[in-house]
This record gives structure tokens, C-alpha cells and sequence, in this order.
């Protein structure tokens, strides 16, 4: 979906980002480049974690963003590290004993 419309980051900052299976990903907090020409989003999670989307995930822009779900939905396999944290195999972020859910990327630990 290609489109000439420009948005500036006041235009989009705080603006809730949804991904294409109706899951609430956080609100944007900004938005960064590289010289490689890479340009994301910068999210904040509700967890207060932050995730960066690449923009070639962003498929619309209106009262919300709208991202691609990932293509192949990972399996996750938990693990356990020193200290009895639980690591989720599908982002790599760590969570209490107990936790049903990654807080970094919203998967089930169980």
C-alpha cells in the first residue's frame, strides 16, 4: 500500500498502534531513522517496555496505526534462567514465575 500522504510525529505521536489481528501493541512514543535509511516507530507497551516497528509493517494511518501481525506466528518455548526468571524464545524477554503472558511481546508463556 503505497501513499504520497506526509505525516509529522506530532501527528502521530501517542496514537495507538494495533497490529492486523485487533491486539493493542501501545502508543507511539517517537519515531527514529538510520543513515541506512531504516525508519521506525518507536512504541511504548503498556508493561513500559518499548518495541521498535520497522515502517514497512506500518498498512495505515487515521485515528489509530495499523501494523502487520508477523507473517508466521512463532512457536514460543519458555525457558528458565538463573534466578528462576521465565524467558520467552519468541522475543527473547524475561518475566516473573507465574507470568501467562510475555510482557514484550504478548505471547503465551504456558
Amino acid at each position: 500500500m503505497s501513499s504520497a500522504k506526509s505525516f509529522r510525529k506530532e501527528e502521530i505521536a501517542d496514537k495507538t498502534v494495533i497490529d492486523s489481528s485487533g491486539k493493542v501493541m501501545g502508543k507511539v512514543k517517537d519515531i527514529t531513522f538510520t543513515l541506512d535509511e531504516t525508519i521506525t516507530l518507536v512504541v511504548a507497551r503498556p508493561d513500559a517496555s518499548e518495541v521498535q516497528i520497522p515502517l514497512s509493517k506500518v498498512m495505515g494511518v487515521s485515528d489509530h496505526i495499523i501494523v502487520k501481525e508477523e507473517a508466521a506466528p512463532k512457536q514460543v518455548v519458555v525457558a528458565t534462567t538463573p534466578g528462576s526468571m521465565l524467558v520467552c524464545k519468541s522475543c527473547g524477554t524475561q518475566a516473573r514465575p507465574g507470568t501467562q503472558w510475555c510482557p514484550g511481546c504478548g505471547r503465551s508463556l504456558g
